[in-house]
């Protein structure tokens, strides 16, 4: 597992920057731009990752690729990462200022799983409810997973709220196992 605090600080620096000048969308595109360009391209995430190639040839093919697509800040930033030799952390410093302009805008992420694909009138409401409950905005994921038999299961950050059949079923089975058969006149 890789240690978050590197990402997280490069991430910050740069947050606070765009915050400095209201480009917080801003960047995030143009670092979403770069991440579809390393992804795209696995050579280049391959180079850019060799800890043979020297920092100055990375820069010599980093720049053109993005200089003129991008805000000059974010060439900058990128290539002080190359500088200090963090590139392959490239990935996860993207990750990082997203989660940090999610809350910055107060926007929280949700992965609804169900069993059929939910209907827009019930995304809709289930995304106004839970706006309402977190008192953020609410940007939802729905996901169609055939191994639950009915219901569905809502996640936010590290919050699962089960709401399947199956949940329920379990919740059910225990219930009745802890009850005191005795006392309504049962014999085990």
């Amino acid at each position: 597992m890789i240690n978050r605090a590197v990402p997280r600080r490069y991430a910050q620096a740069l947050l606070m920057i765009a915050s400095e000048h209201n480009l917080l969308e801003k960047y995030e595109q143009e670092l979403d731009t770069f991440k579809e360009m390393l992804l795209k391209e696995p050579n280049l995430k391959a180079f850019m990752d060799n800890p043979k190639v020297l920092p100055e040839d990375k820069k010599n093919i980093l720049k053109p690729l993005i200089e003129g697509r991008v805000d000059p800040i974010i060439v900058n930033f990128l290539c002080l990462i190359v500088d200090k030799r963090r590139e392959n952390l490239f990935l996860d410093i993207i990750e990082e200022y997203r989660n940090y302009a999610d809350q910055a805008r107060n926007i929280l992420d949700a992965e609804v799983r169900a069993a059929v694909q939910i209907t827009d009138k019930d995304f809709r409401e289930l995304e106004q409810k839970l706006s309402k409950v977190t008192g953020k905005k609410v940007r939802m994921k729905s996901i169609i997973d055939t191994s639950l038999v009915g219901g569905m299961i809502v996640r936010i950050g590290d919050t699962i709220i089960d709401g399947s059949v199956v949940k329920k079923l379990s919740l059910l089975k225990t219930r009745l196992q802890q009850s005191q058969f005795e006392r309504i006149g049962v014999n085990k």
